[in-house]
C-alpha cells in the first residue's frame, strides 16, 4: 500500500477524497481506505429500502455500499474501525456507550496503528485539525490518525499491533475557497438549478484560499468516478442530490481540485507540493 486515507463515515471517502483515491488508481498507485464507524445515524434516502424496517441494518447496508463505492474508486483495501456513528453534536446518539466519541483514544488509535503496520503506508490523509466540520466522529478521526502516525513507527508503543512502521507524510483535507463556484453560479443557475443555498453561504467570510494548501491536485477528470462512487451510497445519495445531478461539463468543473494540508512533517507557511507522494522514494 502506498496511500492510506482515513474516514469518519462510509460515504465521506467518496465525497472530499474520491477525487483523490481515482486519480492515484489510475496512476497504478495502491491505495486503501479506513472507515471508522458504521454510519448507523444517517438518514435513508433510499427508495427501495424502509426507513424504520431497515435501520437496524443501516450499518450492514452502508459497509456494502462503502465496498461498492470503494471498487469503483480503485481501492484496493478497505478496512473498517467497528465504532459506532456518534451522531451530530449534542444528539441522544453522542451517549451510546459504543459510538465512536465514547472510545477510549488510545484503543481506537491502537486499532488503527495496527492497519497502518500491515498495510505499510507511505502517506496517510484524514481530517483536518476540528474536522471538515464540527462533528464529534470528524474531529476524532483526526485525533486518532495523528495518534496512530506518531505511534504506528514506535516498536514500543501497541506492540502487540505487529511490527513498526513509520508512513512517511500525514496530510489533512483542506476546505479550500478558490472561487471557482462562485464564478460557476450563472451556469448552475442557467442549467436549471436553484442556487438560493449558494448566495446565502457567499453571505459568510471567505474561507481559507489555495495558498493555504500544502497540496493541489487536479482531479477534475475523475469527476466521473466520484460521481458513480457517491451514487453507490444510495442510502444518502439520492440521484437528484445537486452534486451528483449537474451536467457532466460543469461538475467537472465544479470538483475540479483537491486541497490538502500537510500536517507532518509540519509545513511552512507557503509550502507548496506538486503531489501527495512528493520526494517519496
Amino acid at each position: 500500500m502506498t496511500l492510506l486515507a482515513v474516514r469518519p463515515h462510509p460515504d465521506d471517502e467518496s465525497s472530499s477524497t474520491g477525487g483523490m483515491l481515482a486519480y492515484y488508481s489510475a496512476r497504478k498507485v495502491r491505495t486503501a481506505v479506513v472507515i471508522c464507524t458504521g454510519g448507523e445515524e444517517g438518514e435513508i434516502r433510499d427508495p427501495d429500502l424502509d426507513p424504520v424496517v431497515d435501520r437496524p441494518k443501516l450499518r450492514e447496508i452502508r459497509t456494502q455500499e462503502a465496498k461498492n463505492a470503494c471498487e469503483i474508486l480503485g481501492v484496493a483495501e478497505l478496512r473498517m474501525l467497528d465504532y459506532r456513528d456518534s451522531g451530530m453534536a449534542g444528539a441522544p446518539a453522542n451517549q451510546h456507550p459504543e459510538a465512536f466519541v465514547n472510545a477510549e483514544r488510545s484503543e481506537a488509535a491502537g486499532r488503527l496503528v495496527r492497519i497502518i503496520r500491515e498495510l505499510r503506508p507511505r502517506v496517510i490523509v484524514t481530517e483536518p485539525p476540528g474536522g471538515m466540520y464540527p462533528h464529534p466522529d470528524h474531529i476524532m478521526c483526526h485525533e486518532i490518525s495523528v495518534d496512530a502516525f506518531q505511534a504506528a513507527g514506535d516498536a514500543q508503543a501497541f506492540p502487540d499491533a505487529g511490527p513498526p512502521w513509520q508512513p512517511d507524510k500525514l496530510y489533512g483535507v483542506a476546505q479550500i475557497d478558490d472561487g471557482v463556484w462562485e464564478g460557476l453560479v450563472p451556469r448552475f443557475v442557467a442549467a436549471g438549478f436553484d442556487m438560493d443555498w449558494m448566495e446565502r453561504r457567499q453571505r459568510h467570510p471567505r474561507g481559507p484560499g489555495p495558498e493555504a494548501a500544502t497540496v493541489a491536485l487536479d482531479v477534475g477528470p475523475y469527476s466521473e468516478e466520484q460521481r458513480r462512487a457517491l451514487l453507490a451510497h444510495r442510502t444518502q445519495i439520492s440521484p437528484e442530490n445537486f452534486f451528483v445531478s449537474l451536467p457532466a461539463d460543469l461538475r467537472r468543473l465544479a470538483f475540479a481540485t483537491a486541497y490538502f494540508v500537510r500536517l507532518s512533517p509540519p509545513c511552512v507557511p507557503g509550502e507548496h507540493e506538486p503531489d501527495l507522494l512528493y520526494c517519496l522514494d
